[in-house]
């Protein structure tokens, strides 16, 4: 992927992230361009990074060998609509990262057997700590799959997956960092008694859920296990654990991501 151009349509803040991390890990600027109507975002991206920037979108198409559709969702078809005809002729590899839209819509809009690897990047994407799930279309080559997995590992981990299971993923993990946000919220609207402030509280929550979600991706045991080696019985660990499990959490969690899940194949169908 080191001497292909990248574009990018849209250049919103998770455009953004992606040229930072694509930057960091080595990418010449001069390999990438970006293309937005906002000129106040085009502005920011030149400022912070001194890439290439365009209102037109065909430069993009022009320029690119992979382009990045990173535009709202409500304006796919328009925008794909205006460069469809270049795409053809130009050929590049597009990656969707447009929530929502499956790969057959794009499919449609274009050609079905136009190369294309639909992207999910969550929003730890902004600080290099995301977790991205690819799924590519039957026309793409390993070669293409392979620049997917490099550019997204530039702003975290990256999984293929089949897009059949993409609303899931969304449930769990695309939308896992406002679970982790209402934990810490929850935890600090419980923390009255502790004479710190909130910022230190809300340091202290993250920091622990840090470490404690590394130590859960770097331990050969498993959660369960480890969250067992850190309950003293008749401790104040299990005390808030059979709370927990009186409560029925584990199951409202369980029945939470399956409305969640639901919720995204309904949008998916509109």
């Amino acid at each position: 992927m080191n001497n292909k151009n990248i574009g990018f349509i849209g250049a919103g803040n998770m455009a953004s992230a992606l040229i930072g991390g694509l930057i960091d890990s080595g990418k010449d600027v001069t390999n990438i361009i970006a293309s937005s109507p906002e000129k106040d975002h085009l502005d920011r991206l030149k400022k912070s990074f001194n890439i290439k920037t365009t209102h037109k979108n065909e430069e993009i198409i022009q320029l690119s060998e992979i382009v990045i559709l990173a535009v709202k969702p409500n304006v796919v078809e328009q925008v794909l609509l205006e460069i469809k005809d270049l795409l053809f002729q130009r050929n590049p590899l597009l990656i969707s990262i447009a929530a929502g839209i499956q790969i057959n819509s794009l499919e449609q809009l274009l050609k079905p057997e136009y190369r294309i690897i639909r992207a999910m990047p969550n929003t730890p994407a902004s600080i290099k700590e995301g977790v991205t799930a690819i799924s590519p279309n039957q026309f793409v080559t390993e070669e293409d799959i392979d620049d997917a997995k490099e550019m997204f590992s530039s702003v975290g981990s990256v999984a293929e997956i089949k897009e059949n299971n993409i609303d899931i993923y969304t449930a769990l993990i695309g939308s896992g960092p406002a679970y982790v946000f209402y934990l810490i919220e929850s935890l600090l609207e419980s923390s009255a008694n502790l004479e710190l402030t909130d910022t230190e509280k809300t340091t202290l929550l993250a920091s622990m859920i840090s470490g404690s979600a590394n130590l859960a991706k770097n331990s050969e045991d498993s959660p369960e296990e480890l969250r067992k080696k850190v309950t003293s019985p008749g401790g104040v660990t299990q005390s808030a654990i059979e709370e927990f499990e009186s409560r029925g959490l584990k199951k409202i969690i369980k029945e939470s991501m399956k409305v969640a899940e639901k919720k995204s194949i309904d949008l998916g169908n509109k």
